[in-house]
């Protein structure tokens, strides 16, 4: 069943009437169905008529007259009734609604100041991060500091000028009427100068059109702009990441060959020293340009008639890439990252 709710202003009381009758009558007099006692309005004022399934309210050529959603009725003109229309009849406020009285205006008695503030501080909170989430624009100098734009998902493109009627406008001299636009290409968001006087900066360089990136700096003449992007993957820092993992290091005496090539052999040249201070019950002699373990080496392959392949002096006996093996492991490296943006850009269209 249809219902109205009447709403004086400066009275913070409201009243209802649930619309069982055919026709109700609103006026100033007792009378009507509906009994509006204020001097502006007309003792007949307005009637409401119920015809097959819809409602339709009638200005009854009153004084002051019948205003539906802001609109002035003409007088004894049948006009049709939607489920939230406002109807103004002097200092009162009607709203029809097609139900019973909505549950808002059930528990009006019921809700407390801090109840609103919560409400209010609930949608401050979801705009907040429905807003970090979405790329902007923000002036960071000038009369327009603070100033931002949102670039929404349903904005293809804008226009930043001088002129008020630009989509983002800046009223500073030093830009241009229409000075730059900016798109949503397939690849991106990017920048386009539109022939502007003093040119457009981005990241301290003239640039004619380009793609723009979390935290890029834009410069239409002395005006800093500053574009972020929250959900931009920021490529350059993947370098910065440390593995978890680090390889094991592997001892010198572990390679084959090694001790040959190696700067540091801090316990042969204690032997060394051992031998050259004279150890007369020791058969073994140190050779010109070797130590004596090496020699203990030579005898023992010589006693086992076993030979081994010597690696030249400084091999480590580890493979050293080629140039080829280089530019191979860069070509992979760069097909990896373009693979990474367009995963990225398609998750963002």
């Amino acid at each position: 069943m249809p219902t109205l709710i009447i709403n004086e202003s400066g009275s913070s009381k409201s009243s209802t009437h649930r619309c069982a009758e055919e026709q109700i009558t609103l006026g100033r007099l007792e009378n009507n169905t509906v009994q509006l006692p204020a001097v502006g309005v007309s003792r007949q004022h307005a009637k409401i008529l119920y015809e097959g399934e819809n409602f339709f309210i009638v200005d009854l050529d009153s004084g002051n007259g019948t205003f539906l959603n802001g609109a002035r009725l003409s007088p004894n003109e049948r006009n049709l009734l939607q489920p939230g229309d406002s109807i103004t009849i002097d200092n009162y406020q009607i709203k029809f609604h097609a139900g019973d009285a909505p549950f808002e205006h059930e528990f009006r008695d019921e809700v407390t100041e801090s109840d609103i503030l919560e409400v209010k501080l609930l949608k401050k909170v979801l705009n907040a991060i429905d807003r970090e989430t979405v790329p902007n624009i923000e002036v960071l100098n000038g009369a327009s500091e603070g100033k931002k734009f949102v670039l929404a998902d349903e904005i293809s493109e804008i226009v930043i000028g001088r002129d008020p009627e630009c989509d983002f406008p800046i009223n500073e001299h030093v830009i241009s009427r229409k000075h730059v636009k900016i798109m949503r290409r397939w690849g991106g968001i990017a920048i386009r100068d539109l022939e502007s006087k003093n040119g457009t900066f981005l990241n301290n360089r003239r640039i004619v059109e380009e793609y723009l990136h979390d935290g890029d700096r834009i410069a239409l003449g002395t005006i800093v702009l500053m574009f972020r992007n929250p959900q931009e993957i920021n490529l350059a820092n993947i370098e910065d990441i440390k593995p978890k993992n680090v390889p094991a290091r592997v001892a010198l005496d572990e390679i084959p060959g090694a001790e040959e090539g190696s700067e540091e052999p801090q316990e042969e040249n204690a032997y060394d020293q051992e031998n050259e201070e004279g150890d007369e019950g020791d058969d073994i002699q140190t050779d010109e340009g070797g130590s004596a373990v090496e020699r203990w080496e030579e005898l023992e392959r010589e006693a086992l008639g076993q030979s081994y392949p010597e690696l030249p002096k400084g091999a480590t006996g580890i493979k050293s890439l080629t140039p080829i093996e280089i530019g191979m492991i860069g070509l992979g490296a760069l097909v990896l990252i373009f693979a990474i943006i367009t995963i990225v850009n398609l998750i963002n269209s």
